[in-house]
């Protein structure tokens, strides 16, 4: 049950750019999927997972968008950053590996982090 950054190629636009980010706020972030492999146990798991965590919703109108908020500190980028992928990756395994009813699915995520940067992952399910 691995997690793996994935380098975004940023020929043509600048996802990884610091733009703002306020202390202390809640800041939105958007996360994007692709599951290959059995799908329906991961929905089943992301589930329940919206049931009890405020602050994680699906996007209704697409079925492989969903919304969270979080708080992010740091007190340079580098910090910021890692705090982030940090979350991230806490977060991100939280949501796609049920260990209670493992998919044995390969999960690619793209996360919009507020006005802050992208970043992307690639979990063993």
């Amino acid at each position: 049950m691995g997690i793996r950054e994935i380098n975004l190629n940023t020929d043509s636009w600048n996802p990884g750019e610091n733009l703002s980010q306020e202390g202390g706020e809640y800041t939105h972030v958007t996360i994007s999927y692709n599951i290959s492999g059995d799908r329906d146990k991961v929905d089943r798991h992301i589930d329940k997972l919206v049931e009890h965590d405020e602050y994680l919703q699906k996007v209704d109108c697409v079925n492989t968008v969903l919304y969270w908020q979080s708080r992010f500190d740091g007190s340079t980028t580098e910090e910021l950053n890692a705090n982030i992928k940090a979350s991230l990756k806490r977060k991100l395994r939280e949501i796609f590996v049920d260990s209670s009813n493992l998919s044995y699915t390969k999960v690619k995520a793209y996360c919009m982090v507020g006005n802050i940067r992208a970043f992307a992952f690639e979990l063993d399910a």
